[in-house]
């Protein structure tokens, strides 16, 4: 690999502006332009941050409508190397084969373990011990290209999903800052991976989030850990009403009972009974705008939050309420 002269940053989110940053802090002259999407939708947008950067360091932003638009700016910017972080559009093969030494990008997982969609998502449902980000070469495949480097971090007991994205994200940045001027100079080459130990993440939708309360307290527990904020949230439905809770933790004491039942109330908050016959106690929910300490909201240990064929009907509505419907539509639009 000869020296790379002119690289191309595509991505958004915070993650997205700390490595154009660090990019352009790193080797100014190569960075071409920085590409990202006006996702001013997403309450984690930086889009008006991104517009700001490119300005003070006069680089040209450009900001495609969709992937045909994304596809014709490679071939009009023509760089030698696009760096991504960020990113939720698939690339083509012709995209992919159009830039000399291809795409590198971030996956929040130690490839080939969890590729796909929400892999850190999946990886805290699981109850791994570790979560991890991996820089590797983009290919036609799922999340399968050569990987330039990787970096771990411990899930603590108390860790919820936006402490392990920030751990993620100071790790990216770390990672790009050790590999990026090698990579520009060829001084590096990236290593296979073993495809043989692959595993898959199917993407979520707003509506997976549903509690089994038949499953275990520590289950549930890294359930809702999970998807906490900035994700949607897991929920249960109260009085046919879905009650998120965002907070919450599992206590190794025996309470029997029927899975979904609420045994106890007090100032530390809602037992619930999991299907191990322990209880999992919530601390912050939310139901509608109300978003309150769990034993201000249910008040009554007569509750009883079910996980059974009686909420199939409830679960079809879902798909015709606006978040959810929004979040479809987006993929969809995301796919032309």
């Amino acid at each position: 690999m000869t020296q790379i002269n002119k690289v191309l940053f595509i991505g958004s989110k915070e993650v997205g502006l700390k490595c154009a940053a660090e990019m352009h802090a790193l080797h100014p002259s190569s960075l071409a332009g920085i590409m990202t999407i006006d996702d001013r939708q997403d309450s984690r947008s930086v889009y008006e941050k991104f517009i700001s950067f490119s300005s003070s360091i006069s680089t040209k932003l450009f900001a495609p409508k969709n992937r045909k638009d994304f596809a014709k700016m490679i071939l009009q910017i023509k760089p030698d190397l696009c760096i991504v972080a960020g990113w939720y559009w698939l690339i083509d093969r012709d995209t992919l084969d159009a830039v000399p030494n291809g795409f590198i990008g971030f996956h929040n997982s130690l490839l080939p373990k969890y590729r796909g969609g929400s892999p850190l998502v999946w990886t805290m449902i699981n109850g791994e011990e570790r979560a991890g980000v991996s820089m590797f070469s983009f290919t036609e495949g799922m999340d399968e290209g050569d990987i330039w480097g990787q970096r771990s971090v411990k899930i603590e007991f108390s860790d919820y999903i936006a402490d392990i994205l920030l751990e993620l994200e100071n790790e990216t940045i770390s990672l790009l800052r050790e590999k990026y001027i090698d990579i520009l100079e060829g001084k590096i080459k990236p290593v296979k991976q073993n495809h043989n130990d692959a595993t898959y993440c199917a993407q979520r939708f707003p509506f997976d989030g549903m509690i089994d309360w038949n499953k275990s307290s520590m289950e549930i527990y890294n359930f809702i850990r999970a998807q906490s904020e900035p994700y949607p949230g897991a929920f249960t439905f109260y009085e046919k009403q879905k009650l998120f809770i965002w907070k919450a933790h599992p206590e190794n004491i025996a309470y029997y009972g029927t899975p979904g039942q609420v045994a106890k109330i007090s100032d530390k908050g809602v037992y619930v009974i999991c299907g191990d016959m322990k209880p999992i106690v919530l601390e912050i929910i939310q139901m509608e705008k109300r978003r309150d300490l769990a034993h201000k909201i249910i008040t009554s240990v007569k509750t009883r939050f079910t996980y059974t064929a009686i909420y199939k009907e409830i679960l079809l509505d879902m798909l015709n309420d606006p978040e959810t419907r929004e979040a479809i539509q987006h993929k969809e639009k995301l796919e032309i």
